[in-house]
């Protein structure tokens, strides 16, 4: 019989509450989720349920693991986590998840998830890099998806992780792929010559930085007016709200062109929900968008990007104007600083005003004994 009171443990790996209880000298692990208040509750209550005998000890008050003798299967795991991702996540999420971990099971073959251990998921991690990697960071890919698979099957108690440390892999970010103003210009030149409702889709593109999908997906319902009168968008599920601590919806202020874009837009297009319709009157969908935006890139003889190059643009063209970046971050919809700092890391506009903002200064100090080199030397 259990009388006295445990404390919680916290993983580092996950940040997930756990305590150890035994009971008949036998002894579990549960585990409560990263919330400390309800794990400290939700413990407390196990523990009056033991007292009480509510429950057994040897109940699982989680999804029940494989019998011991063989384990759980790898491919049994790989599919209790994507069933699980496809009732929880996107259908894009989904299907880049099992992309990535069908190559693992194809590397590994039809094993019990405990015989894996760290040298597997090295020598996985070189296959992915030598076979599969299109850049640099291929095989950094594949086992960041079996390792939130791992942590996954950890927290839920399906089966304990297999790895203790995870072999280090560390992920180069993407580069940002903005246009430059001679590009911009080129660009909605070539725009302007026809398709003006395609035109006014990419210009508030580059107005907003909504991500394409956000784009396309646009509706009335998204556009609102502030007291004063002023327009903004309002998305409440966006793409990274869903994974974020405390889910916010994302709000964009509008300027005057990009209100007179969406002022226009419902107007030609009256009995439709959506901002952006295409010629058959429907919602672009994100193949044709893209499409068509590269194929425009190509007729202005410019570089062809993806539609999310107007995104990058937008947050890179804030960046040089000195924008504080947690009001980037928050307007861009990201969930940490670091993913806002690309735009501003390699952004060489944006160091060059920096360095140039201490010249006044230091003029002054120093006074008129230095000598300004010449540019041509």
């Amino acid at each position: 019989m259990i009388t006295r009171r445990h404390s919680l443990s916290r993983d580092p790996r996950t940040g997930i509450f756990y305590a150890k209880i035994q009971v008949d000298k036998i002894r579990r692990r549960f585990t409560f989720g990263k919330n400390r208040k309800a794990a400290e509750s939700a413990l407390r209550k196990l523990e009056r349920e033991l007292v009480t005998g509510e429950m057994s000890f040897c109940e699982q008050p989680t999804a029940p693991t494989a019998p011991p003798e063989t384990g759980l299967l790898l491919s049994e795991l790989i599919a209790k986590h994507l069933e699980w991702v496809l009732n929880n996540r996107s259908r894009g999420t989904y299907e880049v998840r099992r992309h990535f971990l069908t190559g693992f099971k194809k590397f590994t073959g039809e094993c019990p998830v405990n015989r894996i251990d760290r040298i597997t998921l090295e020598n996985f991690v070189a296959w992915a890099r030598k076979h599969h990697a299109k850049s640099g960071n291929g095989g950094v890919a594949y086992l960041r998806h079996v390792k939130t698979m791992f942590l996954w099957a950890d927290e839920v108690g399906l089966c304990p992780c297999p790895v203790r440390r995870f072999p280090r892999a560390t992920e180069a970010a993407a580069p940002t792929r903005r246009f430059t103003d001679d590009e911009l210009e080129k660009l909605f030149r070539q725009v302007s010559s026809g398709f003006k409702d395609f035109r006014d889709m990419v210009y508030f593109g580059l107005l907003t930085g909504l991500r394409p999908q956000e784009l396309r997906q646009l509706q009335r319902d998204h556009i609102l007016r502030d007291s004063e009168g002023n327009f903004f968008v309002m998305i409440q599920e966006h793409k990274t709200a869903r994974t974020a601590r405390q889910p916010m919806g994302r709000s964009v202020p509008l300027t005057d062109e990009a209100a007179e874009i969406v002022r226009r837009q419902l107007h030609a297009h009256t009995s439709s929900s959506f901002v952006f319709l295409n010629a058959d009157s429907k919602p672009y969908k994100a193949h044709t968008f893209r499409q068509r935006f590269m194929r425009w890139c190509k007729r202005a003889e410019v570089a062809p990007r993806p539609p999310y190059a107007l995104r990058h643009t937008f947050g890179s063209m804030e960046a040089e104007a000195n924008i504080n970046q947690t009001s980037l971050s928050q307007l861009m919809g990201h969930t940490t600083i670091r993913t806002t700092a690309r735009y501003i890391s390699n952004n060489y506009d944006h160091h060059r005003n920096a360095i140039g903002a201490i010249v006044g200064r230091v003029k002054t100090l120093t006074g008129p004994t230095l000598t300004v080199l010449d540019k041509t030397a």
